[in-house]
């Protein structure tokens, strides 16, 4: 059996120094437009610098490329209709202690983000039992379970995981936790660049959701939707998320690897 988490190691963020978190992610965009449906898949970079300390300033830059893959209808036949694939995904760059972008503008202060699956601050990372029967249990007991087919442990899950903040211990345990969902299926596949993963993925009843993990290093590597039935249009095997995720440390903010994306002004 391929174990995710006998490779979860990390690079240790030292002072002065960023987690830099990156994000390529292709999401649905969905127009109807003179009684017509239109879907396109659209690129979305994200890029988070996360310093040492949490308490000192973070940025985040959000961009939508304009490169986009038709999965219903075409460019040319939303304009013959009169309508534009607008942009629905926000974009620019926030700078805010504790990761907390957004506090400024709703008459806040910025501050520590409240403990949660979507938000994992260390302390909540820290509070989280690394046993991974246990772990699953509080998935369970913090995740909805109220609709046929939804896995509320490996949306939690993934939820955390794609912050890229997970430590390599608590990885490993959510990786071994999620071994013990019902109808979860390990696998070996690729990425939609080719990249070798390990695919961790459950079926909902609508779609096949995925989570890649980087066999080197066990880190999260993004994410796959595919759906498993026609849907509004769309055919069974059409991808309607796509997403890769790399994590690396840096030793300035807007500092980035070696071939990833340039940072805007």
């Amino acid at each position: 059996m391929i174990d995710p988490a006998a490779v979860a190691v990390d690079d240790r963020l030292g002072p002065g120094q960023y987690r830099y978190v990156l994000t390529r992610a292709w999401w649905t965009g969905h127009i109807r437009h003179a009684g017509h449906d239109f879907s396109f898949l659209a690129e979305n970079v994200i890029q988070v610098w996360e310093p040492a300390d949490e308490r000192q300033e973070w940025l985040l830059d959000r961009r939508v490329t304009g490169r986009r893959i038709w999965l219903e209808g075409s460019p040319e036949q939303l304009a013959k209709a009169g309508g534009s694939p607008d942009a629905r995904w926000p974009t620019g760059r926030w700078r805010a202690p504790y990761g907390d972008f957004f506090a400024a503008g709703s008459g806040q202060q910025p501050g520590p983000q409240e403990d949660c699956w979507q938000i994992p601050n260390p302390h909540f990372m820290g509070g989280l039992p690394r046993d991974p029967g246990q772990l699953y249990a509080r998935l369970r007991a913090d995740s909805p379970d109220d609709r046929p087919g939804y896995a509320g442990p490996f949306v939690y899950a993934a939820d955390a995981l794609r912050s890229g903040r997970v430590p390599a211990d608590l990885r490993a345990a959510l990786y071994r936790a999620l071994s013990l969902l019902p109808g979860i299926e390990i696998t070996e596949t690729q990425d939609q660049n080719g990249a070798p993963r390990i695919s961790l993925a459950i079926d909902d009843g609508a779609r096949r959701n995925e989570i890649f993990i980087d066999p080197d290093n066990g880190q999260f590597a993004g994410e796959r939707t595919t759906l498993t039935c026609d849907t509004r249009g769309l055919k069974t095997g059409t991808v309607t998320t796509s997403t890769t995720v790399s994590v690396a440390i840096v030793g300035a903010m807007d500092q980035v690897p070696a071939g990833d994306p340039p940072t805007t002004s």
